[in-house]
């Protein structure tokens, strides 16, 4: 990383802002700022901003927004009783046009369109207000030459001197409408090719606005070019400001183009001891960015699968973002981007799993994330969390019946069968397990059983009965027996799993014969 910062200019450079445009437009802004005489803490709590944001805009460490110009460029002006004199604030436009211009080309386009357009309207502005002129006077004119034939009229007997002075003067007035009338057209020509231009610049500001606002998220337009902000980075890194590092790379997670957050991440993770850990940096752009850009971003966060804190971090985090409404987009995007031994969605959707707070939430959210022909084989970590469940919930029981309610019999299957395959455990949960099914309403109860009965895996439903022998549940036991053998499937049972569960089953069979 400190290669990267002797690649073009120093750290002292940097420190004054990284491109001497920004830094000259800070030096301009602190000039005009120091007039206030107050401290930036006093101004940040003023307009309501951060005081590191205030601090660099102020010190060209980042473009100030035109907003912040504004607002300071007033301020002054109610403090001064005066406004800034014209060569004032056209210095203070320059250094930003010329400040935008080196740090976003794009945006100083943007800009500089706009402005045009703002002239652009003030000349068609200007020229309306000539053609309401033109007409008065044309109108004015016209009234001096009727008069004036008025007055001939009277006077068409009279071959004197007056008739004749009113006949040049009515020529010349006749002249000067026509002429007028002249000027009325340049000025209507004028402002059709007003208006035409108008036109066409709105609709390139509309084409430019909606270009930028695809390749950035919303966010201000001050950020330096990438390889200005990592030298930027370092610099302050050498001079120990960390706290103001992490602000940056927290905002430039949230705020930089997402190509150029997939920079920085391999950037921070090519350099272990780096001012911030890559998996800090992946979390904020999780936890900030939308939701297609943090699904895009995946395959650049499977890379690098062998990074136990990074997989941890970062899929913890999308974890903290799944709902019910998105489950099923950040289920099957996340499939699309598996890799290696483990496979992502089953890692993120069990993590989620764990943030649920009941098992009618758990049954939801996975109901929702898993659309129809998901593979069993890719949810091993979602199994688990659902057949261990919570400790008021030992055995995933809810879960499991709410799968089947859910059309989901093949995970509810697994679920059970995960859960059932446990050790057994006579001292606590096994103890428990007839109380839990008994929670549970009778249909509910039904559908349990029944499952537990069918259950491919063999040993697991032996499994589940053993639980209930050893808890005594002798009525919970006959009924599940009964589905058992009405499934023919009872000779299957392993009885040799359990002592006291083979003698059950001797026991139930007699009771049958009977």
């Amino acid at each position: 990383m400190t290669e990267v910062a002797r690649t073009r200019g120093g750290s002292s450079e940097v420190e004054r802002g990284g491109i001497a445009e920004v830094a000259a437009l800070g030096n301009e802004l602190t000039g005009l700022f120091n007039r206030l005489g107050i401290t930036q803490s006093q101004y940040a709590y003023r307009v309501h901003l951060d005081k590191s944001a205030v601090s660099r805009y102020l010190s060209g460490r980042r473009l100030a927004p035109q907003e912040f110009v504004d607002r300071l460029v007033r301020e002054v002006e109610e403090h001064v009783g005066a406004p800034l004199q014209p060569d004032a604030r056209e210095a203070i436009r320059s250094r930003r046009l010329e400040a935008l211009r080196a740090c976003n080309p794009a945006e100083y386009e943007l800009e500089t369109l706009r402005g045009e357009l703002a002239r652009s309207r003030r000349d068609a502005e200007r020229v309306n207000r000539n053609i309401e002129a033109l007409h008065v006077l044309l109108e004015h004119k016209q009234s001096e030459v009727r008069a004036v034939a008025d007055d001939l009229t009277r006077l068409r007997l009279d071959w004197g001197a007056e008739r004749t002075a009113l006949a040049r003067s009515q020529e010349e007035l006749r002249s000067e409408i026509a002429r007028l009338r002249e000027d009325l057209a340049d000025a209507e020509r004028l402002r059709l090719e007003a208006e035409r231009r108008g036109e066409e610049l709105r609709g390139t500001v509309l084409r430019l606005e909606e270009e930028l606002s695809r390749r950035r998220p919303a966010g201000g337009t001050g950020e330096l070019p990438l390889d200005d902000f990592k030298r930027q980075i370092v610099a302050m890194t050498e001079a120990e400001d960390f706290p103001e590092v992490a602000r940056e790379l927290t905002e430039a997670a949230a705020s930089r183009p997402l190509e150029e957050v997939v920079e920085l991440l391999r950037w921070l993770a090519e350099d272990e001891a780096g001012p911030v850990p890559a998996e800090t940096f992946a979390v904020d752009a999780v936890r900030l960015r939308p939701l297609e850009d943090v699904l895009a971003l995946v395959p650049e966060m499977t890379r690098r699968p062998g990074h136990f804190s990074m997989t941890e971090a970062w899929t913890s985090a999308v974890a903290a973002r799944v709902t019910v409404r998105n489950a099923a987009l950040v289920h099957q995007r996340l499939r699309a981007s598996g890799s290696g031994s483990f496979h992502v969605s089953d890692l993120v959707l069990a993590k989620a799993l764990e943030r649920v707070r009941s098992d009618t939430d758990a049954v939801a959210l996975v109901a929702a994330a898993l659309i129809e022909g998901s593979s069993l084989e890719e949810l091993d970590q979602v199994r688990t969390v659902l057949g261990g469940w919570r400790e008021s919930d030992p055995f995933g029981l809810r879960v499991s019946a709410g799968l089947v309610e859910h059309g989901r019999p093949d995970l509810a299957d697994a679920v059970l069968t995960t859960s059932a395959g446990r050790p057994l455990d006579e001292r606590h949960e096994d103890l428990e397990l007839g109380r839990k099914i008994r929670e549970l309403d009778s249909a509910r109860i039904d559908v349990l059983l029944d499952l537990a009965a069918g259950l491919e895996n063999v040993m697991a439903t032996t499994a589940f009965a053993a639980r209930l022998s050893h808890a005594d549940e002798t009525a919970l036991l006959d009924r599940l027996l009964t589905v058992v053998e009405a499934r023919g499937r009872l000779d299957l049972l392993e009885l040799g799993m359990s002592v006291k569960l083979r003698r059950a089953v001797l026991d139930w069979r007699r009771s049958r014969r009977q």
